[in-house]
């Protein structure tokens, strides 16, 4: 019988349909692990073989000669292997199951065999910065080939690993090489590199089955030279030190060997001590003292050089005079070693050209004044001089003296006319 509906938008037609479920046999599923994943060659091991079949028929073979121990279940076997001695190890298992029409199924796992010899082939007892070097490890044996990781480590950090996709064959002894090649460095020193072996357990799974370290040796060049004074650490030029005071100059350097230190001082060791290496002391600071003090430091793989200019002042504040006698010619001398030679020159010659300037000056002025004296003058509307200090017709007027040119280190004093009182 046919239904027909209506509708506003047509008609629809509806026919009775008989529906039929039918029940899909998916099978049923057989799984196989052992324990350990993975066995050391020699040790022993255990083989389960699991179904879902309720009425199964299992069969577990094994390659002739493998002894082993078996205890079953309705729908289990496990069998036990006290040890391990052939590296091609493979657990079949297959399933008849009678409940669904003797269906037959098998499930086949490789065990993955090893062994725990690692060995790494050592660099130089004492490595030299800057230069190249390969760390060579070779893994354990391992069947299948490519179920081995080999991995280098620096410290804890992972620098590089390698593998292989190749399985091999389980009679011969193919090892896997993991060759990490570096430049050794001053951080190198005393670091510890390990080559890590694992096997590949499944699912991400890994398993560490040996490793071996190596401590290196490196040997570097002096560097990162400093210099303390009075245990402040210098870190630009000059330094100030009181007059009288004892000071003291640590030099440090890194390198490896320990590298040997040696002062240079510009009093050619006067009153002064250098001792253990790397300390000076000047037990009392004198002008002598003054200058640039260097330090240097010396290993068979080079040299570095660290400096510090030490100043004597008077007051051991900022803003202290430096200390030099009170005569002319000391003061003079202790000017041109603060300011340097090099200024003294042009000093001198300014003095020099100021000087001559200004007789020039007082010779221009004294020629000018006599020949006004001497003229001739018409004066108009001319009133009575009542200062007594300025001459008067024909009184004469004196010189005017000159204060003495009082030159100075330091540059040239203010020259002042005066008239006569």
């Amino acid at each position: 019988m046919d239904f027909k509906l209506n509708s506003a938008v047509g008609c629809i037609y509806i026919s009775p349909v008989i529906f039929s479920i039918t029940a899909i046999v998916t099978g049923f599923e057989i799984r196989v692990n052992t324990n350990p994943s993975a066995v050391e060659f020699g040790d022993s091991l255990e083989v389960n073989c699991t179904t879902t079949c309720t009425d199964p028929i299992i069969n577990v073979e094994y390659k002739p000669g493998t002894q082993h121990h078996r205890t079953t279940g309705s729908n289990w076997y496990t069998d036990y292997f006290p040890s391990v001695h052939t590296w091609d190890f493979a657990a079949p298992c297959t399933v008849t199951c009678k409940s669904e029409s003797s269906q037959l199924k098998e499930e086949k796992m490789v065990v993955t065999v090893y062994n725990r010899e690692i060995n790494i082939t050592s660099p130089p007892d004492v490595l030299e910065a800057n230069r190249t070097y390969s760390l060579e490890c070779i893994g354990p044996r391992v069947y299948p080939n490519n179920k081995l990781i080999l991995t280098w480590l620096r410290g804890s950090e992972i620098v590089q690993n390698s593998s292989t996709g190749e399985q091999g064959y389980p009679d011969e002894e193919k090892r896997l090489r993991n060759v990490f090649s570096f430049t050794a460095s001053v951080s190198d020193d005393g670091q510890v590199y390990t080559c890590l072996a694992e096997v590949d357990s499944g699912s991400s799974d890994r398993k560490i089955i040996a490793n071996s370290s190596v401590t290196l040796q490196t040997h570097y060049k002096p560097g990162d030279t400093t210099i303390s004074v009075n245990n402040k650490t210098v870190s630009g030029f000059p330094v100030s030190v009181s007059k009288g005071d004892e000071v003291t100059l640590i030099c440090n350097s890194n390198g490896n060997p320990t590298p040997t230190l040696k002062w240079e001082d510009p009093s050619n060791g006067s009153n002064v001590e250098i001792a253990p290496p790397g300390i000076l002391r000047i037990f009392h600071a004198t002008s002598e003292h003054q200058g640039i003090y260097k330090c240097t430091a010396t290993n068979p793989y080079g040299i570095d050089e660290k400096e510090v200019d030490i100043r004597v002042t008077v007051l051991g504040r900022a803003g202290a005079i430096p200390s030099y006698d009170t005569t002319r010619k000391n003061a003079c001398y202790g000017a041109s070693a603060k300011i340097g030679h090099r200024w003294m020159i042009p000093l001198l010659i300014a003095g020099i050209l100021a000087l001559a300037i200004i007789a020039a000056v007082v010779i221009y002025r004294k020629r000018n004044h006599t020949a006004h004296k001497r003229g001739f003058y018409k004066l108009y509307k001319a009133k009575p001089n009542n200062n007594p200090q300025i001459p008067s017709e024909n009184e004469h007027q004196g010189n005017i003296p000159l204060k003495n040119l009082n030159l100075q280190c330091g540059g040239l004093t203010t020259i002042t006319n005066r008239f006569n009182q």
